[in-house]
């Protein structure tokens, strides 16, 4: 009977992504608060101080997520926002904004995990990020206050989870039906008093 091979250890790189994949799930799973480095371990078949080698809390690993996936979700997003940059609000395609938040299911999933105080400082600390880099697509100056793009969104961005955690709620004529809802909005701010 031949000598089976040695196993092969995994290198650092790939351990983390292992470590953070099973982190994301189970957070999704049982929620943020719900989740424990031993249970990390346990879902992938490894002792603590392993899991410990890379991360140092589940906190740390959350951050370490939502850091990695921003890239991701930019890069979905920034065609649509710099196709509408600087024309009026209401030629901005928001349900072209809403589908692309959609393909990044597990990230808005994660982002929508937790409840406790570290998770919602990870969490705002997470989308001043997103706010940062969308700042230069924010609607017209005419639209209102420079906030309008944050609450448009969130709005979108709540709308997209419930969509995925809810399909079937989900109105077929939804992606019709936001950017009439926003556009409303924005004429609104428009017209409030200065």
């Amino acid at each position: 009977m031949p000598a089976m091979p040695p196993a092969r250890r995994l290198d650092a790189d790939t351990r983390r992504e292992q470590i953070l994949n099973a982190a994301q799930a189970l957070f999704i799973e049982r929620g943020f608060e719900g989740v424990a480095m031993t249970d990390v371990a346990r879902a992938l078949g490894t002792s603590r101080p392993t899991v410990y080698t890379y991360f140092t809390s589940t906190t740390d690993m959350l951050g370490a997520l939502l850091e990695a996936r921003l890239p991701a979700l930019w890069a979905r997003l920034r065609p649509v926002l710099e196709a509408g940059q600087g024309r009026d609000p209401a030629a901005v395609d928001y349900a072209a904004i809403h589908a692309a938040l959609l393909q990044e299911r597990d990230l808005l999933l994660l982002m929508h995990s937790g409840g406790g105080p570290t998770f919602r400082e990870q969490r705002r600390h997470f989308l001043d990020q997103l706010a940062t880099r969308l700042a230069p697509y924010r609607p017209a100056p005419s639209a209102g206050d420079t906030g309008a793009l944050v609450i448009i969104t969130l709005l979108l961005e709540a709308v997209a989870v419930e969509a995925l955690r809810h399909p079937e709620n989900t109105p077929p004529a939804l992606h019709q039906t936001l950017p009439v809802f926003i556009s409303g909005g924005l004429d609104a701010l428009r017209g409030r008093p200065e």
